[in-house]
């Protein structure tokens, strides 16, 4: 099996992007990390199977949500641009947030985070457009470039890493804006207040039982 061909294939037959192939404990089998989630193919990508995998020899482990964490991880780590990150003096957590330009409109955003790294966390920050032709806009917005926004923009290669930052929310699955990234993959969706979030990371401690807020 050629990972290369494999992605080429899916590509081709299905229309979404390929970022990762791996091969799961079925032989024969592999786990794609795709633009649209976690399928199963064969390895000349013939037939393609969507849902969850679980192993029965380990008490159910859910393997499609351990293969996404693990995609979220090496997705956070290849990053070509490194994102501005707003370090927590005694940190306790990092969490990664994609957020779009109208999280950062509404002014609720900067308060919510000055709030994490008091308590502990430190956050690095992605911003999202929807296609690449909102980069240039997003470069120059003015409301972006004052204070407290003017640091949730980039500020060297601007629209290359706007348009980066595409396909890597996409390849780690987020969907809806604002969400955040743990350090261990785990995906939390939507606006969550401070209080909110820090629960939700404090409990994000066994990867065979996610809480429920994350997938």
């Amino acid at each position: 099996m050629d990972p290369k061909v494999l992605k080429q294939t899916i590509t081709a037959r299905l229309g979404v992007s390929v970022y990762l192939v791996e091969q799961t404990p079925i032989p024969g089998l592999y786990m794609l990390g795709t633009s649209q989630g976690v399928l199963y193919s064969d390895a000349k990508g013939n037939y393609v199977v969507q849902g969850v995998m679980l192993d029965m020899t380990h008490n159910m482990k859910n393997l499609t949500v351990s293969g996404m964490r693990e995609q979220r991880r090496l997705g956070l780590s290849q990053v070509t641009h490194p994102p501005v990150v707003l370090k927590a003096r005694n940190e306790r957590h990092r969490v990664a947030l994609f957020f779009g330009e109208q999280d950062a409109a509404r002014r609720q955003l900067s308060g919510t985070l000055q709030h994490l790294q008091t308590s502990g966390v430190s956050v690095e920050l992605y911003p999202v457009i929807e296609h690449a032709g909102q980069a240039s806009h997003w470069c120059k917005d003015p409301l972006l470039q004052n204070d407290p926004f003017k640091a949730y923009l980039p500020q060297k290669e601007c629209s290359e890493t706007l348009i980066e930052n595409i396909g890597l929310s996409q390849w780690l699955g987020v969907k809806v804006l604002p969400a955040w990234v743990s350090s261990d993959g785990d995906l939390v969706r939507g606006y969550q207040s401070p209080e909110q979030l820090l629960k939700i990371l404090d409990h994000i401690n066994a990867p065979a039982n996610p809480s429920s807020s994350a997938s």
